[in-house]
């Protein structure tokens, strides 16, 4: 009783009600003046949906106005007091039985709300409709009687028919179409009896069902209602019964609304009784249509109520059969496949960034037909899925470990490499700068500067094929037999020829590298060169421009043995300046994959001539970034830029 008064405190519930009594006399009164069966007991009556749908979507509030909606109706069709007063008491208990009969009967998470999207639930719905019509019924026809209505079995049968078929036949796709617009439901907020208990059936509320098929029985078998001083005992007795039941407290746990979590979709479920259902309409308007044409001679009155029972009949009789059809259905096709959409969505579901590896559900379906090959197909799609992952986070892990060490191996290879400027503090004759940038951890290009002696300089730079980790192998040996080669005070010429030798023993893997070696003797500026493959060198005259100086190449260390190689000489005054690179500085390509080229090379080794060589080189790097933008570094990029010192700069 108290869900029912706090329902009249909120606001809200205010609304519903007017909206309920509004839409149900806007229903009814129409039937009621065009479709008598019963003149001044009832009619063709559609509008007997509305109580038990609105009443389980927003409980005693439509219950409420369907009642006061019903009472409106029976005043302005001209029904006495008392048939107004207990006609508004019995369509009050129409639409709030079942609403306590929801929220009492089995309730659990899955069964919270009143959605019809499965066989069980709509089981629960008919049950709870079945019972309402029996006590709603009975309490009616008891309510004729008391109020000097005659009327048979038969009669009050239409009653039951009234109540029952359009609440089932009516409700069921109502109550699945509403749910699309996410219904705002009145959920009561009580609280069970008792720990465990559950309320399956309601003595108080039976026992009335059952006065009111006693009634009907004995009307069927004396053909005419029982002497009229027992209907107003029967009817008191079935007030007594059902005002308890309303009163009592909902077996209803308000925890279970708050746990609950409405995912609102039209289901394969809901989808296969929408279309039963319009076959049974298809079905029924058949059987009405033929029972109407083989009843002829009756008056109209007569005619239309012979028809309401044939009618009334075989929807009952379809109900019985679309319930074992849909039980079928559900069982073995609907309950398989969402068990297989449930196991998938929650393996899906599962974060990815959690790190756990999200294991499947295996869904175990035998139902020997295409339902089966899927399952299975779902399940060997989860396993691989999971395997692959397992395999990926092992590829990940060995990834992250290669990058470690290839981080180790970058500045092991930076290291091996002078990288301390300015290289030699002590000498004012020179002054030697290089960069190089690898195009991945770790490259192929190298570049070293050494003293021979206190009077000659080694200056290397080199191109090894390939990039990655096999250049860098290869590069460390070749920079190793390079430099132990020049120390022994040899020429270049026949530097690159040993070392040539020594790069083709046991050369396995068909590498090769471009070299260009230079040895200056500093006290008489004469610089000897050679070249093993290698890009041409840029050399520039104190007060003058950068040129190219196209040496003779030989062929590549480590790509032919006994290869013979030329030597040239170089002539640096103060103020000269060289330049030497790799061809990461020539072929770094923009977006349109155009080359960075000699030309534009020499155009910023002009442009920035004045600089020292420090900063000349950035400078240079710049113009090479500006060029090629966002596209990708496909080479290494090596340089190394010698200045001679005139007088005033070695002073300074």
């Amino acid at each position: 009783m108290n869900v029912i008064l706090d329902s009249l405190r909120d606001k809200k519930n205010w609304l519903r009600l007017v909206l309920s009594a509004v839409l149900f006399f806007a229903v009814a009164l129409p039937f009621r003046q065009l479709l008598s069966l019963m003149p001044g007991i009832t009619e063709i009556r559609p509008a007997n949906v509305i109580p038990p749908v609105l009443g389980l979507m927003w409980g005693p509030a439509a219950a409420f106005g369907t009642a006061i909606g019903n009472l409106i109706s029976d005043m302005i069709s001209g029904s006495n007091a008392f048939v107004c007063i207990m006609g508004f008491l019995a369509n009050f208990f129409y639409a709030y039985l079942p609403y306590k009969l929801w929220y009492s009967f089995r309730v659990d998470e899955k069964d919270l709300y009143p959605t019809l999207g499965s066989v069980r639930k709509i089981l629960k719905y008919i049950y709870v409709i079945l019972l309402d019509s029996l006590v709603v019924t009975g309490m009616l026809s008891l309510i004729f009687e008391t109020a000097g209505f005659s009327g048979s079995g038969s009669s009050y049968a239409l009653l039951f028919f009234n109540n029952f078929d359009f609440a089932v036949l009516l409700g069921v796709p109502i109550l699945i179409f509403l749910e699309r617009f996410h219904p705002d439901y009145y959920v009561p907020g009580a609280k069970r009896r008792k720990k465990g208990s559950y309320l399956r059936f309601d003595c108080m509320l039976f026992a009335a069902a059952a006065l009111g098929l006693g009634w009907f029985w004995i009307s069927f078998l004396r053909g005419a209602p029982v002497e009229s001083i027992k209907a107003p005992a029967l009817l008191a007795v079935s007030m007594v019964l059902v005002f308890p039941s309303v009163g009592k407290p909902f077996n209803f746990d308000k925890k279970e609304q708050l746990r609950n979590i409405r995912e609102v979709k039209t289901t394969i479920k809901t989808k296969v009784v929408i279309g039963f259902l319009m076959l049974a309409v298809i079905f029924i308007a058949f059987v009405g249509l033929t029972a109407y044409h083989s009843q002829t001679g009756d008056d109209t009155l007569t005619h239309w109520r012979y028809v309401y029972q044939i009618v009334g009949l075989a929807i009952n009789i379809i109900f019985a059969v679309a319930i074992v059809f849909l039980w079928y259905v559900e069982r073995n096709i609907v309950d398989p496949l969402e068990r297989l959409a449930e196991n998938v969505r929650e393996f899906a579901a599962q974060p990815a960034d959690s790190g756990e590896i999200p294991e499947p559900k295996i869904t175990d379906i035998d139902t020997g037909d295409e339902i089966t090959l899927l399952a299975d197909s779902c399940n060997t799609m989860m396993r691989d899925i999971t395997a692959y992952m397992h395999d990926l986070r092992a590829v990940t892990a060995e990834k992250e470990r290669i990058g470690a060490e290839l981080s180790v191996a970058t500045e092991i290879q930076a290291s091996m490499l002078p990288c301390i400027f300015p290289a030699f503090p002590e000498r004012p004759e020179f002054d030697i700068y290089a960069t190089m940038t690898p195009a991945k951890e770790v490259g192929g290009d190298f570049y070293d500067f050494f003293l021979v002696d206190d009077d000659h300089l080694a200056i290397v730079i080199a191109d090894v094929s390939g990039k990655g980790v096999p250049a860098a192998l290869f590069m460390v040996i070749a920079k190793t037999l390079l430099k132990n080669c020049a120390q022994t005070g040899l020429s270049p010429k026949a530097v690159l020829e040993k070392v040539n030798n020594q790069l083709c023993e046991n050369n396995e893997a068909q590498m090769f590298v471009t070299v260009w070696l230079g040895i200056l003797e500093i006290s008489a500026g004469r610089l000897t060169c050679a070249n093993a493959g290698h890009e041409y060198p840029a050399l520039r005259k104190d007060g003058g421009d950068y040129e190219l100086v196209k040496d003779k190449h030989g062929f590549v260390l480590a790509g032919m043995e006994d290869a013979r190689y030329r030597e040239y000489e170089l002539e640096l005054g103060p103020g000269d300046s060289l330049y030497v690179y790799t061809d990461g500085v020539a072929e770094a390509t923009d977006g349109d994959n155009t080359l960075f080229g000699t030309e534009r090379m020499l155009e910023s080794l002009n442009r920035h001539k004045e600089a020292a060589p420090g900063e000349f080189l950035s400078l240079i790097k710049e113009d090479i970034d500006a060029f090629v933008g966002s596209a990708p570094q496909f080479d290494d990029i090596t340089m190394v830029s010698l200045r001679l010192r005139g007088a005033k700069e070695r002073g300074s």
